[in-house]
């Protein structure tokens, strides 16, 4: 097993014209001070950050060295790559949040951990070494994929985190730096909050705090979830009750609506059209059916002649016209398993996810 010798005199290089690193940088400086004045020893030695130049690129024999090189490619290449050598340790990423990914997997594989905001833990020197500053460098598997990969497509599976609650969305909104910091730390990508945050007047100030703070890290915001029902607002049921779903014989409100509804169509184009501005800046947007009622749609005499695939496509369809139509280039996410597709075809800025990533929480 290798082992990391904090104790030596370190110098972090650091790429040129990389965005999104300074803080990891910052960070990845900071607890390879605090490990070399762990264990007993009596200074801690925090190593430079020197940016690269043409003296710097070749560092002279016997400098212990951490060089940080990034390929330079956008946000959403989130890849990376590093090995750890005596004296030299090298840290590669696809792009700027790549190489935040690449330096947090390093201190991770050092046994540093963040268990939750604010909190972290640093790990005990290996005392087979024969110095109190040698740590152990170990596998990391603490970080899994969210599960949005798609074999059909060439939409880049990021690592996202999705709020289980109005209450952890508000803890986000609240505590912005801390979440970011967090979540880099850990190694997301993105974060997905509900569209109806932002078009909401009271979260105006709370969002662009939250932008801030993520992009800091090359952390993107992403728009939608679990709230497909929201493009046909329950308020209209009372005036409206055909634009709802129907259940044995009588319309019901909740769970979805009725997609071959022309008034549900127009409805739905409306509101997509409203929530998808109010979502400045963002590219990608999740539109998922109501968690545990994924198969549950319309059966009025209109829509018993399409699966709730295909219902549900109907209705993600309309949704992505208006968007290609309002931000050329976004694309929205749809949960369809496999299997169900039925033959309506999707438009162009549509990705199929077969499986849905885990809700979290954020507590501090």
């Amino acid at each position: 097993m290798a082992n990391f010798d904090a104790s030596k005199e370190w110098v972090i290089l650091i790429p040129p014209d990389t965005t999104h690193i300074s803080k990891a940088v910052e960070d990845l400086s900071r607890y390879i001070g605090l490990l070399s004045g762990l264990n007993g020893l009596s200074l801690s030695k925090q190593p430079a950050v020197v940016p690269v130049t043409a003296t710097t690129a070749k560092p002279t024999p016997g400098g212990a060295v951490i060089v940080l090189t990034s390929k330079g490619g956008e946000p959403m290449r989130n890849g990376f790559s590093w090995k750890a050598g005596p004296s030299k340790v090298e840290i590669d990423g696809e792009s700027g949040r790549g190489l935040c990914n690449g330096i947090y997997s390093f201190l991770a594989a050092l046994g540093i951990s963040w268990p939750a905001p604010g909190q972290e833990i640093l790990p005990s020197s290996d005392g087979n070494s024969g110095s109190a500053s040698c740590f152990p460098l170990t596998v990391d598997k603490s970080c899994e994929p969210s599960g949005f990969e798609d074999s059909d497509s060439a939409f880049v599976p990021l690592r996202r985190f999705i709020p289980a609650s109005k209450e952890t969305i508000n803890r986000i909104l609240k505590k912005s730096g801390i979440f970011a910091a967090w979540a880099a730390r850990r190694r997301y990508d993105a974060l997905v909050l509900p569209l109806t945050v932002f078009a909401s007047g009271s979260t105006g100030r709370k969002i662009k705090e939250l932008y801030q703070f993520a992009g800091e890290y090359g952390i993107a915001l992403e728009a939608g979830g679990r709230d497909f029902s929201s493009l046909v607002p329950g308020k209209f049921f009372f005036f409206h009750k055909d634009y709802f779903r129907m259940l044995e014989g009588k319309r019901v409100k909740g769970h979805h609506f009725c997609p071959t509804n022309p008034g549900t169509i127009r409805l739905i184009s409306n509101e997509a059209g409203r929530l998808f501005l109010a979502a400045r800046g963002i590219d990608v947007f999740h539109l998922w059916p109501d968690k545990g009622a994924e198969t549950t749609w319309c059966s009025c005499p209109t829509c018993r002649a399409f699966t709730p695939a295909e219902q549900n496509r109907i209705a993600v369809n309309t949704a992505a016209d208006v968007l290609a139509s309002l931000k050329p280039g976004a694309i929205i996410t749809y949960f369809e398993k496999d299997g169900e597709e039925g033959n309506i075809p999707m438009r162009k800025n549509l990705v199929r996810m077969a499986r849905l990533p885990e809700e979290k929480n954020f507590r501090e």
